[in-house]
């Protein structure tokens, strides 16, 4: 059985962004972009699945120690940066790469748990102040 490339694996890469370690972006903020592009939170296992094959195919790089995730030059020609039409371009362009390979790859433990709760706390904020904003405070 040959892998293939996944729907997750392209909506990671569409969340990442940054053009090197100095600039990448942390987890909690591909969960963030995740959960806006496409109003839901990927798993542990479908980020660990997506990265390492992103890194073989170079179009991202990861120091997971550091926290820091970006997307290469190739990554960059690949992505366009259109976050919301992600779903039309990015599979199609990752299916054109050829298979995806497989590596073992994991995460520091509990990075991922954090970070989820990092975000989901940061999300509950927004949301509070927003509601004051309009009026309606939410308890």
């Amino acid at each position: 059985m040959t892998a293939e490339w996944t729907l997750s694996d392209a909506w990671i890469f569409a969340s990442i962004a940054g053009t090197g370690p100095d600039d990448g972006c942390t987890l909690t903020q591909i969960i963030a972009t995740a959960d806006a592009i496409n109003h839901a939170i990927p798993t542990e296992a479908e980020f660990v699945q997506a990265v390492p094959r992103l890194i073989a195919a170079g179009l991202v790089g990861a120091q997971p120690e550091a926290d820091r995730y970006w997307h290469t030059p190739a990554g960059r020609a690949l992505n366009g940066r259109d976050l919301f039409g992600w779903m039309d371009a990015i599979p199609p362009a990752l299916r054109r790469l050829g298979e995806p390979q497989d590596t073992a790859w994991s995460l520091p433990p509990g990075a991922f748990n954090r970070a989820t709760q990092e975000w989901l706390q940061r999300a509950d904020a927004i949301l509070k102040r927003r509601s004051r904003t309009a009026g309606n405070p939410l308890p």
